[in-house]
């Protein structure tokens, strides 16, 4: 399915499915463009740093995505401080969860 171009799926539950970063290159493209979907699961699923990245390009230009679940995904710093960043431009995302990404003792997001 083409989330894409859907008009009516609001939620997406995509967890546990080791998406890996061509996946989540994949999502990300989605997020760009999909005008309906709320809320977004991506909870296990070893996207990385590189896809964290990608998806936190998606939320600087997402304006309908609300909750969005990235727990345990590998995130690493460099994806955590992508998505802080397009936090300071994204107004819809009410939701967000980052837990279990291998974040440093001293990382500071």
């Amino acid at each position: 399915m083409d989330t894409r171009l859907n008009t009516t799926l609001t939620e997406v539950d995509l967890s546990w499915n080791q998406l890996g970063e061509g996946g989540g290159r994949v999502i990300a493209e989605a997020l760009h463009v999909n005008i309906t979907l709320t809320e977004l699961n991506l909870h296990c699923n070893a996207l990385g740093e590189g896809e964290g990245r990608v998806i936190a390009e998606a939320l600087r230009v997402n304006i309908t995505l609300t909750e969005l679940n990235l727990y345990d995904n590998d995130l690493k710093e460099g994806g955590g401080r992508a998505i802080a960043e397009a936090l300071r431009v994204n107004t819809t995302l009410t939701e967000l969860n980052l837990i279990k990404n291998d974040w440093e003792a001293g990382d500071h997001l």
